[in-house]
């Protein structure tokens, strides 16, 4: 028998706290709060995300899933009030007592996390960590610092990047004919101003990530640094299905499933109106 305790304690080693960035931190953002309870509540079955959509929700429920972990969490921010699909997802997870673990930043910066799982399917080599202070005053490893593939230019290298994760398109801001150096990688959503203008003074003028805002995108523009965008979910689902493997393996006894984000955007180019 698997207990809740259990599994966050383990999920807590995995991902530690103390490397939390932006806030992200690993949490029972539903179900029992304290060890007492925790320890009370049976875990039989356990579904993997990136993120809980209404999709990955309904899974946990059809499957008879005890539990959801996933790295984004349902609320970023306090809530007073539920309405909309939020509260049509909480009640679906309460009604069927799944409770939902958000393992947090700490797994981004993890070794064999997120970063390391990224870096394993795009098949590049490690040379470094790139890192930033943590929530808790610590130093944390938000990316990775690579050899360049072997390309020699970025748009060589676009191709390399697209082929290696399947995808139709990746979002690019840079010069396509400026020369691959050393490449900087780190999935999600975390790279802020300050690490722009850190990995400049690296001399690192290509980065690899999930998303970027328009601000920090103009920022790194004007920095000359060449920006690739895989997307939202992207960057982040090798190392949770990565999780998956490592749970199943220690606890052996569970049933553990992973569930891929959906693709949400596909590039289009716009028909000459003769083609229409």
């Amino acid at each position: 028998m698997t207990t809740l305790l259990q599994i966050v304690k383990r999920l807590q080693e995995l991902a530690p706290r103390e490397m939390t960035v932006q806030g992200l931190e690993s949490r029972v953002e539903i179900g029992p709060q304290t060890e007492t309870d925790q320890t009370n509540t049976t875990v039989n079955r356990l579904l993997i995300a990136t993120y809980p959509s209404a999709r990955v929700v309904t899974k946990a429920s059809q499957d008879k899933s005890n539990l959801l972990v996933t790295y984004r969490p349902l609320f970023p921010f306090a809530v007073d009030r539920l309405s909309g699909l939020d509260l049509v997802r909480i009640r679906l997870l309460t009604k069927n007592y799944i409770s939902t673990y958000v393992i947090g930043s700490g797994w981004l910066c993890a070794r064999d996390g997120l970063n390391d799982a990224l870096l394993d399917v795009l098949g590049l080599q490690k040379i470094g960590d790139f890192s930033t202070e943590s929530d808790f005053g610590q130093l944390a490893s938000i990316g990775r610092v690579c050899k360049p593939p072997g390309v020699k230019n970025h748009s060589g290298f676009a191709n390399y990047v697209a082929s290696k994760l399947n995808l139709n398109m990746v979002m690019f801001s840079g010069d396509l004919d400026d020369e691959v150096g050393d490449v900087l990688v780190s999935a999600g959503y975390h790279i802020d101003m300050p690490d722009i203008i850190n990995a400049g003074k690296r001399d690192i003028k290509t980065l690899v990530t999930g998303e970027l805002s328009p601000e920090i995108r103009l920022l790194a523009k004007e920095e000359g640094m060449n920006t690739f965008e895989l997307g939202a979910f992207v960057s982040e689902d090798p190392g949770m299905k990565r999780l998956r493997d490592s749970i199943s393996l220690e606890f052996p006894e569970l049933k553990v499933d992973f569930i891929a984000a959906m693709p949400l955007a596909q590039g289009l180019k716009p028909y000459k109106n003769d083609m229409a």
